[in-house]
């Protein structure tokens, strides 16, 4: 159960009565929702900063195993070249040995031999042009990915003078909005400071609410008529029954 406490209109608090305290606190409420504003985009640059930087570093792995494959494939294309080198000299040496055969029997295994040889030559080539086609397009995309490299690191740059620009100023409006907060605060009586600063705390930040046809719009919980209808005159400090918060009213606000 929330508490509901009820001051005279006319008692002053410094000089000021208990409505012109009200509504004074209601604008340090909503100065103190703008600081909270600030400090959350605050919170939010180092994310967006790490963003960056995990979208540059996935760039980057990439283009490194794309490097690696590219030379994995090299080799392997370098190492079948030497093959048909090989393969290529066998037949030379086989041709030239028909010519030494004596039986037919000979002769023909020797062409059998030599054809088998053309054969596996002819897949070798196959194979040197299958990976001859995959290292074109996969340095493609390695040239693809630099480029992005290239751009990524000049858009992270700028965004990060960006982010570190707005740091400074959200920085130096947040510094700003506490000054006028605490100005207004310091007029307030301090039994109203106290209650406002333990509800800020408790509340998230939020200790002075509106309230609009009978519902709190701090935790949107209904108010009861009565008290609903003493709310709207704003002559005393009511706090919400279910959150706690303080009660103000303002029709357009």
């Amino acid at each position: 159960m929330g508490v509901y406490q009820w001051v005279h209109p006319h008692f002053l608090f410094g000089g000021n009565t208990l409505e012109h305290e009200l509504e004074t606190l209601f604008e340090a409420q909503k100065i103190e929702t703008l600081i909270m504003e600030g400090e959350q985009k605050l919170l939010q640059a180092p994310k967006r900063l790490k963003q960056m930087e995990e979208e540059l570093l996935a760039v980057r792995q990439k283009i490194d195993k794309e490097k690696e494959i590219i030379e994995e494939l090299e080799k392997e294309r370098h190492k079948k070249e030497k093959e048909l080198e090989v393969d290529k000299d066998k037949i030379k040496k086989l041709e030239v040995r028909l010519y030494d055969v004596k039986t037919n029997k000979e002769y023909q295994a020797l062409l059998k031999e030599i054809e088998a040889a053309k054969q596996a030559n002819d897949r070798t080539e196959e194979d040197v042009l299958v990976l001859m086609d995959k290292v074109e397009d996969l340095k493609k995309d390695h040239d693809s990915s630099a480029v992005r490299m290239e751009e990524l690191e000049k858009e992270s740059e700028a965004e990060r003078t960006v982010i570190e620009k707005e740091i400074k100023s959200m920085d130096e409006v947040i510094s700003k909005l506490t000054r006028e907060r605490d100005n207004l605060l310091c007029v307030v009586s301090e039994n109203l400071r106290n209650i406002y600063g333990i509800l800020r705390e408790k509340r998230g930040g939020i200790a002075v609410t509106n309230v609009k046809n009978g519902v709190c719009l701090g935790c949107n919980m209904n108010i009861p008529p009565q008290l609903y209808i003493e709310v709207t005159k704003n002559k005393q400090l009511i706090q919400c029954p279910s959150c706690n918060r303080i009660l103000f009213f303002r029709e357009n606000d």
